[in-house]
């Protein structure tokens, strides 16, 4: 039997995982092209597009990881699960309007379009995340709870498969939230 850390269970667990992934980005991004090309604000919603698909993985990643522990450690209960989604939004919400101010920044000094009000580019970060958030927290914590009960280490499986199912996530509540906000 393979002990739990060895380099060929690792291996063995991750891979098709990994691939997964990399389809997973590769379609997101098709389809990224797809829905945000047409909008005539493309050139300023282009600026968030990178911040936000890397925040989605700073804030998922240690969500993840940090439910994996507990799973792992036999202390995942609704406290600590509680307590991080809670932290795992507030760090939406933060990090969400920085992208939000660094784009605005970027617009007056550099772009100098007019075409979305100046609050609209602050909160289309924070919508976008917060959206996405309330898909990826219950599939994470479900795919993470299945891999365990299935003797799988958590930490090898679900990050790269929730990498892909969040980019999804991402360019879709993104493309939502530009169209409920009305974003020409």
């Amino acid at each position: 039997m393979e002990d739990r850390n060895s380099k060929g269970r690792i291996i063995k667990e991750a891979f098709p995982s990994e691939i997964v992934s990399i389809i997973g980005d590769i379609l997101a991004g098709v389809v990224l092209t797809v829905l945000i090309l047409p909008f005539q604000s493309f050139i300023l919603l282009i600026l968030i597009i990178p911040a936000l698909l890397s925040l989605r993985g700073n804030l998922s990643g240690p969500y993840i990881a940090r439910t994996s522990r507990d799973f792992i450690i036999g202390e995942f209960n609704k406290n600590s699960l509680i307590q991080n989604v809670l932290a795992t939004y507030s760090l939406a919400i933060i990090t969400g309007f920085v992208i939000g101010s660094l784009s605005l920044l970027l617009n007056v000094f550099l772009i100098k379009l007019d075409l979305i009000p100046w609050y609209f580019i602050l909160l289309i970060p924070v919508i976008s995340i917060c959206l996405t958030l309330s898909f990826s927290i219950p599939c994470s914590t479900m795919l993470n709870y299945i891999a365990f009960k299935n003797g799988l280490d958590p930490n090898n499986v679900v990050s790269p498969i929730m990498t892909a199912i969040d980019d999804f996530l991402t360019v879709i509540c993104f493309f939502l939230t530009l169209v409920l906000m009305g974003v020409p």
